[in-house]
């Protein structure tokens, strides 16, 4: 999945509000069905799915996970935005930026269950 070998390359993407990573998603297995595991920041396996399901396997933590979550705060810092997803890959423990989105799926993925598109509504500051 990821070390730049033949397997599909792990896509993470760290969420951000208010400047704060409240989790992150891994998309894998995207040549043969893109599946979507979501974490908190303690690489703890959340209890929801967001459009795509989940693995039917562990994705193991980034072993560059925290280097990565500081990268992710240092760029998300700068936006001063109430959310943005920082897209980040680690290949033979090398980090680099794949992008900036302010509107994941369009904000139109469905999250089961539905609780979660509310918890995450409430990690937003809309004030600041």
């Amino acid at each position: 999945m990821q070390d730049g070998n033949n397997e599909d390359l792990c896509d993470y993407k760290f969420m951000m509000f208010n400047g704060e990573c409240k989790c992150v998603f891994v998309c894998a297995d995207r040549n043969s069905g893109l599946r979507v595991n979501f974490y908190d920041v303690n690489w703890n396996l959340l209890p929801f799915i967001r459009h795509y399901p989940n693995t039917d396997y562990e994705i193991p933590k980034p072993r560059n996970l925290e280097n990565m979550l500081e990268i992710a705060n240092k760029l998300a810092s700068v936006l001063k935005n109430p959310f943005v997803r920082i897209d980040l890959y680690d290949i033979n423990d090398n980090i680099y930026f794949g992008e900036y989105t302010f509107y994941p799926g369009g904000g139109l993925e469905e999250f089961t269950p539905l609780e979660w598109d509310y918890k995450m509504g409430g990690w937003l500051n809309l004030k600041k």
